[in-house]
């Protein structure tokens, strides 16, 4: 009984750190706008940002090209069984991009799921002069960080014509732009997680440059729509809930407080079972020593 309690106060202490943690990781985030240094205010309010959208199907006829240059559909490439990851960037940019691809990919190494398994994950080249080789090249860089063979299954990397990635833009609400002066295109950095389900749509937007792994394995485990959520999961999934103005998961307190109120709970209740029992022990020893001297005194 001890160390039942001793686990449940351990596994109460555990949480609540964790809990304090991420509260000031969520609280510390803000939703960036568009990629830093790129075009002027004027362009940035007007054109670029997203209008987040949660109804509207990716339209599963876009068409695009791979990395090997095959032409395949969106709707060929989804897998409507698990959840995924889209994101826009362009692979000739140097910068911004290639760090969004490399917090991606650390992000995902984090992840209990798998890409390729248990999730996909579509990159999208917003920029039409973007070639296959191009796509192969980003591609080769990212699953070599990633390290999981299964990935290769995956992780598509996609590029196609303008009109083409217009349709997809257009129906998860993001918005770009290319900016003539600096010879770079303005957007938004964010990842987008799509739903499990016979047509791609948006279940979260988390914004930023880098993602809170938290924030990826609550959207991922929220987009798989509970087929394939797994306990620890399950409790993330009750103690955190999506703010729509940050652009993150930030903690429920009072689940919180009633989870750690159930735990102590627990815990007295476990303390006077083993005191009831202790006492209840020690009475029938004494009972039984009772009965087993009358008959001696009356020998006598």
């Amino acid at each position: 009984m001890r160390a039942v309690s001793a686990t449940l106060l351990a596994a109460l202490v555990a949480l609540t750190l964790s809990v304090g943690a991420t509260v000031v990781r969520a609280q510390a985030g803000i939703r960036p706008v568009i990629t830093p240094g790129t075009g002027g205010a004027e362009m940035i309010l007007r054109d670029v940002g997203v209008a987040e959208t949660y109804e509207t199907p990716i339209p599963a006829d876009a068409t695009f090209r791979d990395h090997t240059g095959q032409t395949v559909t969106f709707g060929e490439l989804w897998r409507s069984d698990r959840p995924a990851i889209l994101q826009f960037v362009y692979y000739q940019c140097a910068t911004t991009c290639d760090v969004v691809l490399l917090g991606t990919t650390s992000v995902l190494i984090q992840q209990p799921r798998s890409v390729g398994i248990d999730v996909d994950v579509y990159t999208i080249s917003m920029d039409p002069r973007d070639t296959p080789a191009a796509a192969a090249d980003a591609r080769g860089r990212a699953l070599g960080r990633y390290g999981r063979a299964e990935a290769a299954d995956g992780w598509h990397f996609l590029v196609g014509d303008e009109a083409q990635i217009q349709r997809v833009a257009a129906a998860v609400g993001y918005r770009y732009r290319w900016d003539e002066a600096s010879q770079q295109f303005a957007h938004p950095a964010l990842m987008m997680i799509l739903r499990a389900g016979p047509q791609a749509r948006v279940g979260r937007y988390l914004y930023g440059i880098e993602q809170s792994p938290n924030d990826v394995r609550i959207g991922l485990a929220e987009a798989a729509d509970g087929r394939t959520v797994d306990a620890a999961e399950a409790a993330l999934l009750y103690c955190f809930q999506y703010d729509a103005q940050q652009g993150r998961y930030v903690v429920m307190a009072w689940r919180i407080m009633r989870i750690g109120g159930g735990l102590t709970a627990l815990i007295l209740v476990s303390v006077l079972l083993m005191f009831w029992r202790n006492e209840l022990r020690a009475r029938r020893g004494s009972d039984t020593t009772s009965a087993n001297s009358r008959p001696e005194s009356v020998a006598r």
